[in-house]
């Protein structure tokens, strides 16, 4: 993978244009990416970003603030590049633009799963003291295979061990604010899939009960953005063995922080919920905070994820995990980045798919299965399954806190 450096245009030329006329951005959304995303930079004022789905490659030209693109050009073929005149897409940009995406068919680029092509961009960029400048940049891309595809929403359960993208700090980002969007508006079939109610649960001797971190103060940019959705709130406050139905208006179940087993009837509950079109939303955290990880990976087995909270913490105080840790899935649907604070890390099963990375992007942070609507017996005992133990946490992160510090 190379780079091309960049270099100014001499003052008061004008950059060679592409042909005039309106032209669409591509689009396409990276957090929809099969596989890992390619990012390279084109000298000091440009970015090269590209990715595939089944069926395109997507090649996205940034500007570096403050710079924004005037004019742009872009390849993509089994060949080497020339000159960036011939390259076969290309637009001009008025007004200026931060980013522009090109769509090629792999189709019509004779580009299967495995196979290399050449990419390359160049632009000319124009900052707001007028002054110019030219990017250029190439890699060679591997088209990546669409493996693992995502499970539909609904009828599903959501892990995220970290409670901190849902408080109002994580909130103040607007990617979170999307998810948070994207994780009560899916479409399903079943009578849920209509619901108009979102059910909280921190009962259950939950660390989010009373003047907790998930406390309605701490919750409130989220809770308003649930609502600005049309979707009421309804507390559930259980206790062990309380869950005996839910509201048939509610959509969406979030359990947070439970520190006391769910029964099996009350899973039974839950697994009808859930193949009515429901979502359940589990939501955990690291070992030191949270003292109840044995119960989390019993219940996620019972409910048919074969995922395990290890304990582990990543990533503690506030922290931006960008494009390159999310994957693809209705959750993360138009996302960029999000913001966690010490998360704990997932083991996912075959049949469990992750939602995003750690910033090295080798940890899994949250992830989402399908459920098992199968009811458990009532009066025999299930067999053992093997529980990966939760690991100590380290010594320097305040367990008091759910972002570690």
């Amino acid at each position: 993978m190379a780079a091309l450096g960049a270099c100014s245009s001499p003052q008061g030329v004008k950059p060679n244009m592409a042909a005039p006329g309106p032209r669409e951005d591509a689009g396409g959304d990276p957090a929809q990416a099969c596989g890992k995303v390619a990012q390279v930079a084109m000298g000091q004022n440009g970015s090269l970003l590209v990715w595939n789905t089944s069926s395109t490659l997507f090649v996205r030209l940034s500007g570096v603030s403050p710079y924004q693109l005037t004019e742009s050009h872009a390849y993509a073929g089994t060949l080497p590049p020339g000159g960036w005149w011939s390259y076969p897409a290309r637009a001009v940009h008025d007004p200026y633009v931060n980013t522009f995406t090109y769509a090629f068919s792999l189709a019509d680029l004779g580009a299967n799963p495995g196979d290399t092509l050449q990419v390359a961009g160049h632009a000319f960029l124009l900052s707001p003291s007028y002054s110019f400048a030219e990017a250029q940049g190439r890699l060679e891309y591997t088209v990546q295979a669409c493996k693992n595809a995502p499970p539909p929403p609904g009828k599903d359960i959501v892990v995220f061990n970290d409670i901190n993208p849902f408080d109002n700090n994580g909130m103040g980002n607007p990617n979170n604010q999307l998810m948070a969007r994207n994780l009560v508006n899916y479409s399903t079939s079943g009578p849920r899939g209509s619901g108009t109610k979102v059910l909280f649960d921190r009962g259950r001797n939950s660390k989010c009960a009373g003047t907790g971190e998930c406390s309605d103060e701490s919750l409130s940019t989220f809770r308003s953005v649930i609502q600005g959705e049309g979707f009421t709130i309804e507390e559930l406050n259980s206790t062990q063995g309380s869950i005996t139905a839910l509201a048939p208006e509610a959509k969406v179940i979030f359990l947070w922080n439970p520190r006391q087993t769910f029964t099996n009837a009350e899973i039974n509950v839950l697994k009808k919920f859930a193949s009515e079109g429901g979502r359940v939303v589990f939501v955990g955290e690291w070992q030191g905070y949270y003292d109840a990880i044995t119960l989390e990976n019993d219940f996620l087995g019972k409910m048919g994820a074969v995922m395990t909270n290890t304990g582990q913490a990543v990533d503690c105080g506030y922290n931006i995990l960008h494009q390159a840790s999310l994957r693809p899935h209705q959750i993360t649907q138009g996302m960029t980045n999000v913001t966690i604070a010490c998360s704990s890390v997932l083991v996912p099963g075959p049949n469990d798919y992750p939602l995003y990375y750690d910033s090295t992007n080798t940890q899994v942070l949250s992830a989402v299965a399908t459920i098992d609507p199968t009811p458990l017996p009532l009066t025999l005992a299930l067999p053992q399954r093997t529980v990966i133990a939760p690991q100590a946490p380290t010594p320097l992160l305040n367990p008091g806190s759910s972002t570690g510090q």
